[in-house]
């Protein structure tokens, strides 16, 4: 009778451990890919309901537009994380943009559907998250 294990025995089990350890480490890098992705669609989400906001006010112009820089830097002090131009201003360093689409519903010259598309800047992003809310609203005649 033999005490102890053999050397096939001892690297039986490091492979099924190192298996083991790489399963969980890719689990782990999985799990955080998707937590940053679902950290910003909140974020372009959250941002897309200002700047929609801010046309309802018209603190916004109600116009389309094409990739306007959100910054931090305005009169009314909105201070979101991760939003604004970093380093020196270059417009590669936006780290968010905006769009608005402004389109009549139908026949009906009264109601038009607004657009707010939020991304994160392709330029700095290699996937970057895109949000897009639509609101219908009743506009008064001139």
């Amino acid at each position: 009778m033999r005490n102890g294990l053999t050397i096939v025995e001892v690297m039986i089990s490091l492979v099924i451990l190192g298996s083991c350890l790489a399963v969980i480490s890719e689990m782990g890098r999985t799990a955080f890919r998707n937590a940053k992705e679902s950290r910003d669609f909140t974020q372009a989400e959250l941002l897309a309901e200002n700047i929609l906001a801010k046309v309802q006010l018209g603190i916004i112009e109600m116009k389309p537009t094409t990739d306007v820089p959100i910054t931090n830097r305005n009169n009314y002090n909105d201070t979101i994380e991760d939003t604004g131009i970093i380093n020196n201003g270059d417009s590669n360093d936006v780290l968010w943009l905006y769009s608005i689409d402004v389109n009549n519903v139908g026949e009906t010259e009264n109601l038009i559907e607004l657009g707010i598309t939020v991304t994160q800047n392709p330029a700095r992003i290699s996937n970057p998250v895109r949000c897009y809310l639509v609101r219908w609203l009743i506009v008064e005649s001139e």
